[in-house]
């Protein structure tokens, strides 16, 4: 079921992001054609749709890149564990992962709702929108927080809890 909950967030998550990221691109160029060329376009927007496309885009991505180990990190204690000290600082390291997403989630609904009536300098939309893209975020990110420590607890592999991705710390199983 979680795997199945997974490969739909992938599909839709990247898919959006995708967009998300085009948008960010052309909008760009059409503001450098514009500047470039003295179009005459108005494109004054260009800039603030850039910006807010690229912050959805890459926070939507964040809890997918957890799951498949595309972030830094430190190995060089856990290299040395046994297999199930591995697996407890696999936890303990999602524990505190999930409390500090948990805060960015309570903070973000806090800091979206009071910035609600504040309007964008220049496309004039609510800046709800570009700030709840923080608590979106990290609701992804405590789902994948939760159900690798979810994963982990089954006695799956460490590596599979990776979704295979991660092919320099195959960690086996006691």
């Amino acid at each position: 079921m979680i795997d199945k909950i997974r490969s739909i967030m992938d599909k839709w998550l990247t898919n959006i992001a995708a967009i998300l990221f085009l948008v960010a691109v052309l909008a760009t160029f059409v503001g450098v054609l514009d500047r470039t060329f003295g179009l005459n376009l108005k494109t004054v927007w260009a800039e603030e749709l850039t910006r807010f496309s690229m912050i959805w885009g890459t926070l939507l991505l964040i809890g997918i890149g957890m799951r498949r180990g595309t972030q830094t990190r430190l190995t060089l204690l856990s290299e040395r564990l046994s297999a199930k000290g591995r697996r407890v600082s696999h936890i303990f390291v999602m524990l505190t992962v999930c409390f500090l997403f948990f805060l960015l989630f309570v903070f973000g609904i806090r800091s979206a709702v009071n910035n609600s009536g504040q309007m964008s300098a220049v496309m004039q939309i609510s800046m709800f929108w570009p700030y709840l893209a923080v608590p979106v975020s990290a609701f992804f990110v405590l789902f994948e927080c939760l159900t690798s420590i979810w994963d982990v607890l089954r006695g799956r592999p460490l590596d599979a809890v990776h979704s295979g991705e991660i092919a320099n710390e195959a960690l086996p199983v006691d």
